[in-house]
């Protein structure tokens, strides 16, 4: 009977393991298609991405408009594109209010006439059912009203403070 425990707690920590190293592996496919949909600057498609309870405001929409807008914007005028996107490893999820969450890292580095900025920054991923994940840039949280736009946000989450952006200029000695 003793033998018999000890499988069946071992095959419950295995399926618990596999379970959750699917919930990481989904997670951070999901970050890596919004990533490439940012990467690209297909909006339509990032979109789909961002927490809709954020999305519902009309001011929301007006402001990611207004973005996108700014963001052809300087594209245009300073070359300025996405060189690459990394994801990190999502952070170990947590339920609360019936929506799971956790914090993946993301580094972006953007090229433009001048050089290059590489921006490390914090995605908080919320999902409702564990297959469809939604992400927002940590740097909303740190607003006034964040908890008003979120209130379904862990207190249990532990968001990392911003990194400064590096910048490096373009060495024109190698270019010659």
């Amino acid at each position: 009977m003793k033998k018999i425990t000890t499988i069946f707690i071992g095959v419950a920590m295995f399926a618990v393991s596999l379970q959750a190293q699917n919930m990481t592996t989904v997670i951070k496919t999901e970050a890596l298609k919004m990533a490439k949909a940012l990467s690209v600057m297909d909006m339509e498609a990032y979109s789909k991405f961002m927490y809709p309870s954020l999305m519902n405001e009309p001011a929301s929409k007006q402001r990611l408009k207004q973005g996108i807008d700014s963001i052809e914007k300087y594209r245009e005028q300073f070359g300025i594109k996405v060189k690459q996107i990394l994801i990190g490893n999502p952070s170990p999820v947590i339920t609360y209010k019936n929506v799971m969450q956790c914090t993946i890292p993301q580094t972006t580095t953007v090229e433009a006439m001048m050089g290059s900025i590489e921006m490390e920054s914090v995605l908080v991923a919320l999902s409702n059912d564990g297959k469809t994940w939604y992400f927002v840039e940590s740097n909303l949280f740190r607003q006034k009203d964040a908890k008003a736009k979120l209130p379904e946000l862990s207190p249990d989450l532990v968001i990392p403070a911003p990194k400064q952006p590096v910048m490096k200029a373009n060495d024109q000695q190698n270019k010659n």
